[in-house]
């Protein structure tokens, strides 16, 4: 149960816990909320709930800091945040089972959502932390499609499990399900270790790892330093205007899909969310099984730049079809397209970013690169909403080309490494400067 010694053991533990951070958000962005609508809670109070489950996720740039400047090396660089973040979890849906808050404690459920998530919040930083450390070069695009993979499969899962439990025996049951999956996988992290000679509690037999007391740093002056280095370097700089970008697409499809529908394609709404379930559902499945080896075939920036293009001639030419808008297989066809090469491009970029971190920082660069992406959705969203109330809708896709236009020019003349540095290197560089021995005196 060593990470170092199974490839077969990095993937598995990469996928149980995307999978696991799946199981807070189906349960506090679609279970919870659709109970409290069938209970006639309003779309404030709702949104109230979610915008507190939201928000411990907005916060993940400084998780990256924490986590780099703090740990247990005794049990590994990340395994101890990754068993706490496991912890917090399960012990803040027990809570929620215990307190069974109704649907009028609107305060009780945004509180016990913001708890839950922010467990989430710090799991996931710390296994993305995780991944960056331990994969390999030729693992990670088939751990990104797993990563991926496993979340969308726990958020779909939950959604439909949880909601059958709470419309047939209360929320209590949607809580006490939730807490035994996340339990099982904290089990798990607690019987893994990291690297060999590691303890795997703080009171076994076990040290820290010579490569990792060589990165760890001890203070908050040099980790903000090689963070700044690291993040103004002119490749990483690209890389972050293409994670501030990319996910723009789904800003305008929740923001305005829903809408298009069924206004002018004329669906029900559980026609269109039964549509948008099944597709993601389907991307999952194939970002799960061929999609992270696909793009390792192809190659990351290639994949990348083919993932750009698609997207960039899908929306313009959606833009041009608006007299067709309320043709029901059109807009199938473009629904689908925006999770799976939305998620495809993801599962590409993703392993560009691992190779740009520093070891000794990854958790906050990596956390940076991600975090920029929640950027993205609140720009699409503000798009959408002013061409649609300027009366020019289609303008918001030919918007969506031309970003996606400029992301196709930065992966075609950028010229990111196709391999992340040799660790070697990074301790090299850690390592103090011998001053040189006088020479020895001649007799």
């Amino acid at each position: 149960m060593i990470l170092e010694r199974s490839t077969k053991l990095r993937l598995l533990t990469v996928f149980l816990f995307y999978f696991t951070q799946g199981v807070p958000i189906g349960l506090f962005f679609y279970a919870i909320p659709a109970w409290l609508a069938s209970n006639g809670a309003s779309t404030t109070a709702i949104a109230g709930v979610v915008s507190a489950s939201i928000l411990p996720w907005t916060m993940k740039f400084f998780l990256g800091f924490v986590m780099d400047r703090y740990t247990y090396l005794p049990m590994g660089r990340r395994r101890i945040w990754i068993i706490g973040a496991q912890s917090t979890i399960v012990t803040s849906l027990l809570l929620a089972a215990i307190l069974s808050p109704g649907s009028d404690e609107i305060w009780m459920l945004s509180l016990l959502g913001f708890l839950v998530n922010s467990g989430t919040a710090f799991q996931d930083v710390s296994i993305d932390s995780l991944a960056v450390d331990i994969m390999p070069e030729d693992e990670r695009e088939k751990a990104t499609g797993i990563m991926f993979g496993g979340q969308v499969l726990g958020i779909s899962s939950t959604t439909f499990v949880a909601g059958q439990l709470i419309a047939r025996h209360g929320t209590v049951a949607g809580y006490l399900a939730a807490a035994v999956v996340v339990g099982c996988v904290l089990f798990f992290g607690v019987c893994i270790r990291e690297r060999e000679g590691e303890r795997r509690f703080p009171w076994s037999q076990g040290e820290a790892h010579p490569r990792n007391v060589t990165l760890q740093i001890e203070a908050w002056k040099p980790l903000l330093v090689n963070s700044a280095k690291a993040m103004v370097a002119p490749l990483s700089l690209m890389a972050l205007i293409v994670f501030l970008l990319r996910t723009m697409p789904s800003g305008v499809a929740e923001a305005y899909h829903p809408g298009l529908a069924t206004n002018i394609g004329g669906w029900s709404q559980t026609g269109y969310t039964d549509m948008i379930s099944a597709a993601q559902f389907a991307v999952g499945i194939f970002a799960l099984t061929v999609g992270g080896w696909l793009v390792s075939k192809i190659g990351t920036q290639r994949s990348a730049l083919g993932m750009c293009i698609l997207i960039c001639l899908f929306a313009i030419g959606f833009g041009l079809a608006r007299p067709y808008w309320s043709n029901g297989p059109l807009l199938t066809i473009y629904f689908w397209q925006i999770e799976f090469f939305g998620t495809m491009a993801a599962v590409a970029f993703i392993p560009i970013a691992m190779r740009l971190c520093d070891p000794r920082v990854a958790a906050t660069q990596f956390t940076l690169f991600m975090a920029a992406s929640n950027v993205g959705r609140p720009m699409g969203n503000s798009i959408a909403a002013a061409t649609d109330e300027a009366g020019s809708p289609q303008v918001m896709y030919f918007v969506i080309g031309g970003v996606f236009a400029l992301l196709a020019l930065i992966m075609r003349f950028a010229r990111f490494p196709s391999s992340a540095p040799e660790i070697e290197e990074k301790i090299e560089e850690a390592q103090p400067v011998q001053p040189e021995k006088p020479a020895p005196p001649i007799n």
